[in-house]
């Protein structure tokens, strides 16, 4: 197993990525190496030729590490946008819109304010549509948002 670890030490020298999630992209490679092995040696390879067979055909380590890199990218982009959304979205309402609406003649009777809440709802969950890893902390923010957003909208 010595091609293979000395494969896995050079795929994580280029991860550039947090240790918890270097572990997991670590033990995933891991698995998938030891399958191919056990069908090299199953088709009567030497448990060496098996290895070498399993690292050539699963790739430049390199690249390897690129693919894992772009995916881990990704994720974290979404997690950031899923927390900061509801939040700018919850500043603009609350310091641009609620206080021109609060302008507004009829402000908080009739069915504006029903039509307004519906709105910021809509807007609010919207993006969790979109984001389905982080959908249920996206949720909990927006509903935190709504709540911060009536609490302005029910001062005078």
């Amino acid at each position: 197993m010595q091609i293979i670890e000395a494969y896995l030490e050079e795929v994580a020298s280029h991860l550039m990525t947090d240790m918890v999630t270097e572990a997991e992209i670590l033990r995933e490679i891991r698995e998938h190496l030891m399958e191919a092995v056990e069908a090299g040696m199953a088709a009567e390879l030497s448990p060496e030729e098996a290895e070498r067979q399993a690292v050539a055909r699963f790739g430049p380590a390199r690249e390897i590490a690129e693919q894992f890199r772009q995916v881990h990218n990704e994720s974290v982009s979404q997690a950031v946008l899923s927390a900061a959304l509801p939040v700018l979205l919850t500043m603009v309402l609350r310091s641009v819109v609620l206080p021109w609406l609060h302008s507004l003649r009829g402000w908080p009777t009739g069915p504006a304010p029903l039509f307004f809440l519906a709105l910021i709802i809509l807007a609010l969950l919207l993006p969790a549509l979109a984001v389905r890893r982080w959908r249920y902390g996206y949720a909990a923010w927006a509903f935190f948002s709504v709540m911060a957003i009536l609490q302005a909208g029910s001062k005078p």
